[in-house]
């Protein structure tokens, strides 16, 4: 049985419209590149407000190295994820709903972004942490220093960057889909 238009009344309907073109992948691949630029700003805003080494607390051998390390892992997720829902905000008010390649740049950009920022926090604060080894009197070697540095020890939250993104076009395409 079809309708008069020739398409089966058991087909679902279109929610999303889907436009494909050389402009669309053109999109994607412009908000990957503008997300991407985003992660050295982040880098340096985590470098800025995460939790450093404490050189006392080194030299006493106490935890609370380890209790700033967690707290920069914190902080990034923090960052990361007000950072992939602005970036999410930012491609919709561009582009209105997005679609399939926006998303991409979006998600793959997102991730881009957080292992960039990662490495620019990183070297921002890698003399700070030999420094402080110094004022102790320890020799700061690759081992050592492997230990106490300022880095993301818990990887998944470099993912939180583009899953914040991709939540917030979700979020965008719901809502959408329920005015229709």
């Amino acid at each position: 049985m079809t309708t008069p238009t020739g398409t089966s009344p058991y087909a679902a309907p279109d929610l999303l419209p889907v436009t494909t073109g050389p402009g669309e992948m053109a999109s994607g691949v412009l908000t990957a590149i503008y997300v991407v630029l985003l992660g050295p700003a982040a880098g340096l805003l985590w470098a800025a407000v995460a939790p450093k080494l404490s050189v006392p607390a080194l030299a006493a051998g106490s935890d609370a190295t380890f209790r700033a390390q967690i707290g920069a892992d914190a902080w990034f997720l923090l960052i990361g994820a007000l950072a992939g829902a602005l970036c999410a905000l930012l491609a919709v008010l561009a582009v209105g709903e997005p679609g399939p390649y926006v998303v991409t740049g979006l998600a793959l950009g997102g991730l881009a972004a957080a292992f960039v920022a990662d490495r620019i926090g990183y070297l921002n604060e890698r003399g700070a942490t030999s420094e402080a080894l110094r004022a102790i009197g320890a020799h700061p070697d690759g081992g050592l220093i492997s230990e106490i540095d300022f880095r993301i020890r818990a990887l998944g939250v470099l993912t939180v960057w583009p899953i914040a993104s991709l939540a917030v076009v979700g979020l965008v395409i719901a809502i959408n889909a329920s005015r229709r």
